[in-house]
């Protein structure tokens, strides 16, 4: 379940990023190369919500209820993947330099429950904020387009998924 949580929480940090936030920047400071890639993201931005429109069946104020359910935890989403990614790199270092540090080691174990109970938590609290509007098998199809979609992402960005990976705030939706 918390590999299921994890990879539901990357999805949905992702896209929320890309469907919330849109990059703001000089064109002309940035170049044409990232004038097309903003181009090319809300596109994709686009391209997503008619993908869950049509796909969950939702008419429009369903799909502002689940973008406005999906905005309203992306703050944390980002802050448990900007956390986990920490912690990780530190795990990473720990074991290069050959893990003897007990203290710190047990100071991990233990950041890394808290962010997963949280990261449940996160999960919990968004799939009831779903269910007041969409029915169950609405809720398990979104898992499973955002599920799909984070593994097109990996794909297009040559990752085969054996590395590690945060499971908020990199994700697509």
């Amino acid at each position: 379940m918390t590999i299921a949580v994890r990879s539901q929480s990357l999805i949905t940090g992702f896209v929320m990023l890309l469907l919330a936030f849109p990059i703001c920047a000089d064109a002309q400071i940035r170049g044409d190369r990232n004038q097309d890639r903003e181009q090319m993201e809300q596109r994709f931005r686009r391209q997503m919500v008619r993908t869950m429109q049509q796909r969950l069946e939702l008419d429009d104020a369903q799909v502002e209820s689940l973008l406005g359910v999906l905005r309203s935890h992306q703050e944390d989403r980002r802050r448990l993947g900007q956390a986990d990614m920490a912690v990780r790199r530190r795990v990473e270092a720990l074991m290069l330099e050959g893990a003897t540090d007990q203290a710190e080691a047990e100071q991990l174990m233990v950041r890394m429950r808290r962010l997963r109970t949280e990261e449940a938590r996160l999960f919990a609290q968004e799939q009831e904020e779903l269910l007041e509007f969409l029915t169950a098998v609405q809720v398990l199809k979104l898992q499973s387009i955002r599920d799909d979609m984070g593994r097109r992402i990996q794909r297009l960005r040559g990752r085969d998924g054996s590395g590690p990976r945060s499971p908020r705030g990199n994700g697509y939706i």
